[in-house]
């Protein structure tokens, strides 16, 4: 089942330079959609997003913005002037994800216990652990 509709597409498309059809099936929808659920995935429970209904208004956003973006570049492949825009719903579509999947960006039409508590694993982080070496060199030092 699709987590986005032809409507929410379309959406992207307010100058009416691309129109899809009612009846359209979307066959990027389901790439786009796993990519994002998977990403999404490292900071909240996506496991009940299963359709339109139960998807984060959101994250149903960010997929049809990616969605968009590739028609977009289909339809316009042989116009280099038009794909400024496909490259900005694409870019729009990362940062938000990336401030989702960092904390910045909280989604607000989803309950509290589907936000996964994330350790933060020291070696990811740059950071030295209690348990970890002492500094091989400080800022103050010359190579």
């Amino acid at each position: 089942m699709s987590l986005v509709s032809v409507d929410d597409v379309q959406a992207w498309f307010t100058d009416d330079r691309l129109s899809l059809e009612v009846t359209d099936d979307l066959p990027e929808e389901p790439n786009v959609s796993a990519e994002v659920l998977s990403t999404v995935a490292a900071r909240y429970d996506t496991s009940t997003w299963i359709d339109r209904s139960t998807t984060p208004e959101l994250i149903r956003s960010i997929i049809s913005a990616q969605v968009a973006a590739i028609r977009y570049r289909k339809h316009y492949a042989d116009q280099i002037d038009e794909l400024p825009y496909a490259d900005w719903l694409d870019q729009w579509a990362m940062t938000i994800m990336n401030g989702i999947v960092g904390g910045s960006i909280a989604l607000l039409d989803i309950p509290p216990e589907d936000l996964l508590t994330a350790q933060i694993d020291a070696s990811m982080s740059g950071l030295p652990d209690d348990d970890s070496e002492p500094a091989k060199f400080t800022m103050d030092m010359s190579f």
